[in-house]
């Protein structure tokens, strides 16, 4: 193949449908914990994470939520990845090598979603609150609840950490409705999570009633064995916000101008975004260190 502006930039668009299309076709399973927020600034405050709106009989003024005891706020990051390809392997044609590179920086940076997103489970940092995310004591209208526990996983802790979240409630004391729906797991807890919610019996012959109590979810990412955690994720806000400030975009220096092209007869691709992870409500969410 000629080395020409038309050719080179048919084959950037090439790369573009290439790198467009296997985005389009990976997903994560950080979409199923963390709520999407697309910003249009660098650092967004997530104040409003405090009011449980709820609904009253409107008799005289409306009455309004306090949100200035609380300030919690997201920055955007930016990230990127970026290959370099020899002039020669589009001289001869020799494409073939490097599509999947092109795809597979499109499987990673949907991947990476997934690393903020579990990794900040790990991190566990403060949230709106100000105090740790996973905590034994938030305090919610002068009443203390616990998202944290200890036990290791079994029917028993699953049904009783389920029942803890679900008597949480809001700062007025009505039931904040919780409906624990995701189980999310270390890769060394699949097994456990099999027998608790897919299995018909147990091992004693007895029918098992936590078989399809909720689904689970294996987070490659975790990497304490003995922890698990238990998420509602049917509101629209999850437990985890991840804010994206810019999309996922594919980017190319293969001009023949380009100083890379002229000075080492490379062209380079890449990936780039800008974007960050952060916690929704606590409240949504329970995790056991499993040491117990």
């Amino acid at each position: 193949m000629i080395i020409n502006g038309t050719n080179l930039r048919a084959i950037s668009a090439g790369f573009l449908s290439i790198f467009a299309a296997q985005l389009l076709a990976t997903s994560g399973d950080y979409s199923k914990v963390a709520t999407e927020v697309n910003a249009n600034t660098k650092t967004v405050n997530y104040a409003w994470l405090g009011s449980f709106p709820r609904m009253r009989e409107w008799i005289g003024d409306r009455v309004l939520k306090d949100l200035t005891a609380y300030t919690y706020q997201i920055t955007g990051k930016k990230f990127e990845a970026t290959v370099e390809v020899d002039a020669d392997d589009i001289r001869y044609d020799n494409l073939g090598i490097v599509k999947p590179q092109i795809q597979t920086m499109a499987f990673e940076a949907k991947g990476h979603y997934d690393e903020l997103v579990f990794g900040l489970l790990e991190t566990n940092g403060n949230c709106y609150d100000g105090k740790a995310f996973f905590a034994v004591d938030h305090d919610v209208g002068g009443v203390s609840f616990s998202n944290l526990g200890n036990k290791k996983l079994t029917r028993e802790s699953l049904l009783e950490y389920r029942a803890e979240m679900r008597g949480i409630t809001t700062d007025t004391g009505k039931p904040l409705r919780i409906k624990p729906t995701l189980l999310v797991i270390p890769p060394e807890l699949e097994q456990t999570a099999i027998d608790i919610l897919n299995k018909d019996t147990l091992a004693n012959g007895e029918s098992n009633t936590t078989k399809g109590l909720m689904d689970y979810i294996v987070a490659d990412w975790l990497t304490d064995a003995d922890a698990w955690y238990i998420m509602d994720c049917s509101r629209p806000l999850k437990p985890i916000i991840l804010q994206k400030n810019k999309e996922i975009q594919f980017v190319a220096m293969d001009k023949e101008d380009d100083e890379n092209v002229f000075m080492r007869d490379t062209f380079r691709y890449g990936v780039d975004s800008r974007c960050n992870v952060g916690y929704g409500l606590w409240q949504l969410a329970y995790k056991s260190t499993g040491t117990v």
